[in-house]
């Protein structure tokens, strides 16, 4: 029988493997991408309908949801749990991001919008909020990296929304999330 302790630490490893393995999709699709250019084209654009990377893009899509989903409960005693239900939201955001394809239509355009801006404000949010959880139980710096990794995916997120360079502030803003998210799973995985 598997113990309570074994779990969390199994669920906790979802931080390392579900982000590297969409980071891993999204590097191998564009590179195998003729034209597509990862400075101006969209993450999402990988997995548009009848793209020919959409298989390799969705699996990230899912490993990322799946993972980070089943992290986020053991999660909260790095982060604490109003960080730990941003990140939550988050996975669950991005399986909104799979369901709605790109050019499926211009209503699914709109929805795949609404749920991927949720999904990185929701990413943003965890950061913000775990600098303020470290920050209250004695890790100042800790909370100075957190604060530091929220600002940067909100800000990245905002040079999105202003489409400059949205390809690569979109890749800096996940990137530097998923990086954190995982050294916050390394930390719970040396604790327990």
């Amino acid at each position: 029988m598997v113990d309570s302790r074994s779990l969390n630490r199994l669920a906790a490893s979802g931080a390392i493997w579900g982000p590297a393995t969409f980071i891993g999709a999204w590097v191998a699709g564009g590179l195998h991408t003729d034209g597509y250019s990862p400075i101006g084209d969209a993450i999402s654009r990988l997995a548009a309908e009848g793209a020919d990377t959409s298989t390799l893009m969705n699996a990230g899509f899912i490993a990322y949801g799946v993972g980070v989903t089943a992290a986020a409960w053991p999660l909260r005693f790095i982060i604490g749990k109003p960080a730990a239900t941003a990140l939550a939201a988050n996975a669950v955001l991005t399986f909104g991001v799979l369901a709605t394809p790109l050019d499926r239509s211009e209503s699914i355009d709109q929805l795949h919008t609404v749920f991927a801006g949720s999904a990185y404000a929701a990413l943003a949010a965890a950061g913000l909020l775990a600098a303020r959880h470290l920050s209250a139980v004695g890790y100042p710096k800790a909370s100075k990296l957190a604060m530091t990794v929220g600002s940067v995916t909100g800000v990245s997120l905002f040079a999105v929304v202003f489409d400059v360079a949205s390809g690569l502030f979109q890749r800096i803003g996940l990137t530097t999330s998923d990086l954190a998210m995982m050294g916050a799973a390394i930390a719970y995985l040396r604790k327990k």
